[in-house]
């Protein structure tokens, strides 16, 4: 709080320049409580449901439009002014989306998730993982977005903690499944590598605000995704689901020993000099063990569910275990051991944001089997799943631009809602017009094949 006060005064009175005060503002917090996290994050799923029960797979810029606001809106609401009110949120979004099934008789229409092999509930995982994180990265710098969901400074439970986490386990999860040639993994790690210097370059040359302790001087979320796929995939082709669990529990357990035993906890977060490669980016380096971990268990899970898929099981039951697993595993390993840590990629970092993500998959598959994959991802989710680094490298850019071109510490309510919603939008219609342009050409090949 003193922190946030310190921040508003300076701003007013130009005592330190824009992107010092920016610095300062997401600086120096001990996050929330695991609950709070979690209810925060979960609004975006009813938001889906009921964006997916009005608008039943029907394409075009008016159901775009409508199917845009109930998905982008309550988790933008549940991120800002409404962060107190998430569980209330949510109950509003279920019940509203039970009504609009019932009252209406619109036939479900047909979408890529019918008669494929798609999986909806990751299909819908992934895609709702871009629309928090899109929230979350611009929100973060507006007054509206809570502190205690802004990053942690050492040790904490955090909204934005949790973001690049989940992304590692949905790739960990579809690597579990694909078991590609290693040549293309690498050409993939490669590409990310090359987005995470291209970032690291621009973000010097714009002077744009950057959060050290985040991953370190030149660390940032690309580099990760490139080390995880790099270092990770050659295990996880070669591992069955339980191999790959042991082997995440083992990568736990000696990184927990090096962070404890062999004190390079405390190193990484004390004020020890940045004074080269190393010690600058220690943060990165010191937290890759626990991505892997995280990496692991993602394929684990992947090769687990779709064999489970593959005998015709259901698979809400085998999600909902696992996330009772998960959830167990952070209430001991936090009362226990410690608090997670997204700068040191603890144990319970990493079983934190398993929880997260088995959350959200328990929820899609129950959706997806009592209802339909239709209600599961609507045509927006759809878009960004076939896209899904066109979307990140877009609100990554558009979020840039908004912060370079006003100083978001002084918008205030209601505008700041706006702003960030619909840049959301904005940033959908292009992958949604790219999805159409998909769709069209799938169904002019259809026809071609018929004649």
């Amino acid at each position: 709080m003193l922190n946030y006060k310190l921040v508003r005064v300076s701003i007013m009175n130009d005592s330190i320049s824009v992107r010092e005060a920016h610095e300062a503002f997401v600086t120096g917090h001990t996050g929330s409580t695991a609950i709070d996290v979690i209810l925060a994050i979960f609004p975006v799923i009813p938001a889906s449901f009921l964006a997916a029960c009005f608008v039943k797979g029907r394409m075009g810029w008016l159901w775009f439009f409508i199917d845009s606001l109930l998905l982008v809106v309550p988790p933008t609401l549940g991120f800002t002014v409404l962060a107190n009110y998430t569980l209330e949120v949510s109950a509003v979004q279920i019940l509203l989306a039970g009504l609009v099934l019932v009252c209406t008789s619109h036939p479900l229409q047909d979408s890529f998730l019918n008669n494929s092999k798609h999986l909806a509930c990751l299909t819908a995982m992934r895609a709702i993982l871009n629309v928090n994180t899109a929230v979350a990265i611009l929100g973060v710098d507006f007054h509206s977005f809570p502190r205690r969901f802004a990053k942690t400074e050492e040790y904490g439970y955090s909204v934005m903690d949790v973001g690049a986490g989940g992304f590692v386990v949905v790739n960990g999860f579809v690597e579990g499944r694909k078991r590609r040639c290693y040549k293309s993994v690498m050409v993939d790690a490669f590409v990310l590598a090359i987005l995470g210097l291209l970032r690291v370059v621009f973000v010097q040359m714009s002077d744009y605000q950057h959060h050290v302790t985040e991953y370190g001087v030149h660390g940032n979320f690309f580099f990760t995704l490139a080390f995880t796929k790099a270092a990770c995939s050659w295990w996880v082709y070669r591992l069955t689901w339980s191999s790959g669990t042991l082997l995440a529990i083992l990568v736990c357990f000696c990184h927990h020993i090096l962070l404890t035993a062999g004190h390079i906890g405390s190193w990484t977060l004390s004020n020890a000099p940045r004074d080269n490669l190393l010690t600058a980016n220690r943060e990165w380096i010191v937290s890759m063990p626990g991505y892997m971990a995280i990496y692991f268990f993602g394929a684990a899970m992947g090769n687990y569910i779709f064999r489970r898929r593959n005998e015709g099981k259901k698979l809400s039951t085998s999600f909902l275990v696992i996330t009772a697993i998960f959830s167990i595993s952070v209430v001991v390993l936090g009362h226990y051991v410690d608090l997670p840590s997204r700068r040191l990629g603890n144990p319970t970092f990493v079983t934190f944001v398993m929880t997260y993500t088995s959350i959200g998959f328990a929820s899609f598959s129950l959706i997806e089997e009592t209802l339909s994959p239709v209600l599961c991802v609507p045509p927006t989710l759809a878009s960004i799943n076939r896209r899904p680094l066109s979307f990140f490298l877009l609100t990554n850019v558009t979020t840039g631009l908004i912060n370079k071109s006003i100083n978001t510490l002084t918008v205030e309510y209601p505008y700041d809602v706006c702003i960030i919603s619909c840049n959301i939008v904005a940033v959908l219609s292009v992958v949604y017009v790219l999805y159409c342009w998909d769709i069209k050409n799938q169904t002019k090949e259809k026809h071609k094949k018929l004649e």
